[in-house]
């Protein structure tokens, strides 16, 4: 019988998971894909190791559901009015954990890009399909109890406005910041509706 390439444990039929190099069992793959968030086809022995012995509040995993997401950037928690970032290695560069947060803790969210122009000037040369480079894309998020912000990088070197890669990069951070703001709404008119 063959054996989890990380813990040992026996695989069954059903419950064993490929990677790059073997096989895990489910136990090590709920770990290795951040509470089964991201798939592990493409990481290696090393990379999968690092996951499955990395400390984490595994709490915090399992008491996420995920009710929505927005395409690899975040998940949604509606139920307990928390957002995830999942920090997956498409858009973080690296492996790291998924970050948790409550929506009662963001101050602001907010799409930042640059060059700084205006927003809606932004969109119209995207839609005009004009010749500009736009260095960065990120939706960032500040919080009333951290300091700094966090941001949720869309594109991190520069890109063509014209281009397709740069428009569907834009939609995503569109939809992010309109879902959050949403979720923000939703957790102050709850507050509010509590306190009548």
């Amino acid at each position: 019988m063959k054996k989890c390439d990380v813990c040992g444990a026996t695989l069954r039929m059903m419950g064993k998971f490929k990677y790059a190099d073997g096989y895990i069992c489910k136990e090590c793959y709920k770990k290795a894909s951040r509470q089964f968030t991201e798939t592990i086809i493409q990481k290696n022995f090393a990379e999968i190791k690092v996951l499955c012995e990395a400390e984490r509040d595994e709490a915090e995993f399992d008491s996420f559901e995920i009710t929505g997401r927005i395409g690899n950037y975040l998940l949604v928690d509606e139920k307990h009015d928390k957002i995830c970032i999942p920090n997956n290695r498409i858009t973080n560069k690296q492996v790291s954990d998924p970050e948790f947060y409550d929506v009662r803790s963001i101050k602001k969210c907010e799409i930042t890009f640059s060059p700084e122009m205006p927003f809606e000037e932004l969109k119209a040369k995207t839609k005009r399909r004009e010749d500009g480079t736009v260095k960065y894309l990120r939706v960032s998020l500040w919080f009333y109890d951290k300091p700094g912000k966090k941001e949720i990088s869309l594109i991190a070197n520069p890109v063509r406005m014209k281009s397709y890669a740069f428009r569907q990069s834009l939609n995503f951070a569109e939809r992010i910041e309109a879902e959050i703001l949403r979720l923000m709404e939703n957790v102050k008119g709850a507050t509010v509706n509590e306190a009548v």
